[in-house]
């Protein structure tokens, strides 16, 4: 594994951009209020302070999928009081990570919570759905949840002095970014908190299987049936079916209805 100053960060998310009220940084002031481009500046300005020495060096992390886990698993056994989080199962899903792969991250939280650490994630209505299989909102295992309409990156905040960043964005199993200058790591978390403020406590639909919850967040991404289908590692007709069962659960005919009932529901 290496470590270097930080790559462009031009590999943004396509969901369309939701401006939230402006967050505030360690000094008190108002940081823009978009958090699809914050961290990106976020970043770039930690970067030009570095530059300048008045901030520890970015350090960028690359390796196999299991190295890279190896390091935050590392960096989460440090932690003494906190983690703070944005986490979306779909994006694990979407960057195809292999299950052991998955499955490391919940377990690192989970061992936090179980020396003390306070463990806070927000996490999407779909991400949550996505979720009842691989349990990587540990909110069921003595952490804390929030629910927002949506997750614009993935973030890892610890002890409110280490942030990780993925270096794609969304999964830090494929590279990641290791900020420990305070400015930029107080900027973050006063993301992290007024997302936090703006969510609500989860409400998990317990009586929809959990194969259909999967189907049911996929729905929400708007992709086409070919690329969600092999993206779930399931084949068109399999995929097809389960849609139709989804219909048959909501008592509707098309896939419009079946977002509008989900959405009735609080579900999307």
């Amino acid at each position: 594994m290496t470590g270097s100053g930080p790559p462009s960060h031009d590999g943004r998310m396509t969901r369309p951009s939701h401006a939230m009220p402006g967050v505030s940084d360690r000094a008190g002031g108002e940081v823009p209020g978009d958090p699809d481009t914050l961290i990106a500046e976020v970043l770039d300005r930690s970067a030009h302070r570095s530059r300048t020495g008045r901030s520890p060096r970015i350090q960028t992390v690359h390796g196999s999928r299991n190295q890279l886990w190896d390091t935050i698993t590392r960096l989460r056994a440090q932690t003494r009081r906190e983690i703070l989080s944005l986490d979306d199962t779909r994006y694990l899903v979407a960057q195809q990570v292999p299950e052991s792969i998955q499955l490391r991250g919940p377990a690192t939280l989970r061992s936090a919570l179980r020396r003390g650490v306070a463990v806070r994630q927000v996490t999407s209505r779909a991400g949550l759905l996505a979720d009842r299989q691989l349990r990587a909102i540990v909110h069921r295992a003595g952490g804390q949840a929030r629910v927002v309409a949506r997750v614009p990156a993935k973030l890892s905040i610890l002890d409110r002095r280490v942030a990780l960043i993925p270096v794609n964005t969304t999964v830090l199993a494929d590279g990641f970014q290791i900020l420990r200058d305070p400015e930029a790591v107080a900027t973050l978390v006063a993301l992290h908190q007024s997302l936090w403020r703006t969510g609500a406590p989860p409400e998990e639909p317990a009586e929809l299987p959990p194969h259909l919850a999967v189907i049911l967040a996929a729905l929400a991404d708007g992709e086409p049936d070919d690329m969600t289908s092999r993206r779930l590692g399931l084949s068109p007709r399999t995929y097809s079916r389960r849609i139709a069962e989804l219909t048959t659960f909501f008592g509707v005919h098309t896939r419009f209805q079946i977002a509008l009932e989900a959405a009735r529901r609080g579900w999307l």
